[in-house]
């Protein structure tokens, strides 16, 4: 049975995929995610990459990424809530909570907004 206090779903295993420029996530509900290397560097939650208050952030849909700034290095783990990709550039300031991982999904067995 899933270690879940309330809602909350805790990783266990965390692979980083540098072929499929994927990263994947092992939930203790049973759940393996996916998620692409550029769609997560994309949706950064920094205040530089996504903006902060009334400052608009540097990153747009638009944006091209550099091979270092789309190549994930490793993760780090932040307490019990979030981890913090580390890109190839050296950038390791977005914090992307276990929720915002869940809903950011990709792995084909949620549906689609």
């Amino acid at each position: 049975m899933a270690a879940v206090i309330g809602d909350i779903v805790n990783p266990i295993a965390v692979e980083l995929d540098e072929t499929a420029r994927l990263m994947r996530i092992r939930w203790d509900d049973g759940h393996l995610g996916v998620w692409g290397w550029t769609e997560l560097r994309r949706a950064c939650p920094c205040a530089l990459c996504a903006g902060e208050g009334s400052l608009p952030g540097v990153v747009t849909l638009e944006t091209m990424f550099t091979p270092a700034q789309a190549t994930m290095e490793r993760v780090k783990w932040i307490g019990r809530y979030a981890i913090a990709p580390i890109w190839a550039d050296g950038h390791d300031t977005g914090l992307f909570t276990y929720a915002k991982l869940r809903a950011m999904c990709a792995c084909g067995e949620h549906p689609t907004a």
